[in-house]
């Protein structure tokens, strides 16, 4: 199965996502741009707790450039699957923290919170 591995969010801008020239199907380097540590770690955190995932690790080249690198290895399936799983799964959680604060909030109200 092949895929187009640049996907442009906004036209006439740096692709959001490319790949490096050596990247293989179970062995990519994804280059995410306009991104930093908060992604880079949010994602390595959920690559590494998929089992099919044999190593991921990221770095940003240079601190004033919002680009960061993303090595992916996987086993069974391609690390490009196990990227688009990853993502997935962050916003899954990051929905679930949002129905879990809400809850709370008005719960909070509701027992006569003000809010200071």
């Amino acid at each position: 199965m092949s895929h187009d591995p640049t996907i442009d969010f906004e036209a006439n801008t740096t692709p959001k996502l490319s790949t490096t020239p050596e990247s293989t199907e179970f062995s990519t380097t994804f280059v995410l741009s306009d991104e930093d540590h908060t992604m880079g770690n949010s994602l390595r955190y959920m690559l590494n707790q998929n089992p099919n995932v044999i190593l991921c690790g990221y770095s940003v080249p240079h601190p004033l450039v919002a680009t960061l690198h993303l090595h992916v290895q996987t086993k069974n399936i391609t690390a490009w699957e196990a990227l688009k799983q990853a993502l997935r799964d962050i916003q899954e959680m990051c929905d679930h923290t949002g129905a879990v604060f809400d809850q709370a909030e008005t719960a909070y109200y509701a027992e006569g919170g003000t809010g200071h």
